[in-house]
């Protein structure tokens, strides 16, 4: 699950055997550990409870919740993203990744490359 921040604005891309995951077990984290034992992570959740896409941060942790129906319709549809109402002036979109255009030997399978081949990904 790659990550990307720029001001006030978070952004979540998958790939296909990611979305997989989220649906078996409703939960995906990612850590990256620097120096010194520090720790940054961010965790994507379906949560029943949730009416709209949500973020929070606690512990070195970035935590994003999407409400459970608007995710299994995303996950099994060709919609490419789920974009939350901007809350408190936070943009945050989770969508399913698409191959590198500048990397032509990549391996493809795990990308959404048929979504890619009908559409811009959304930047």
């Amino acid at each position: 699950m790659k990550i990307r921040c720029e001001t006030n604005s978070v952004r979540l891309r998958l790939r296909k055997s990611e979305i997989e995951a989220l649906r078996k077990n409703h939960f995906l984290r990612t850590e990256v550990k620097f120096p010194g034992e520090v720790l940054f992570a961010w965790e994507l959740r379906l949560d029943p409870e949730s009416v709209d896409m949500n973020a929070g941060f606690s512990k070195g942790t970035l935590f994003i919740r999407l409400p459970f129906a608007a995710a299994f319709q995303w996950m099994d549809s060709e919609q490419v993203g789920m974009v939350a109402p901007d809350a408190d002036g936070l943009h945050l979109l989770v969508e399913k990744d698409f191959p590198c255009k500048d990397r032509p030997d990549e391996d493809k399978a795990d990308y959404f490359q048929e979504l890619a081949d009908q559409q811009e990904p959304l930047c």
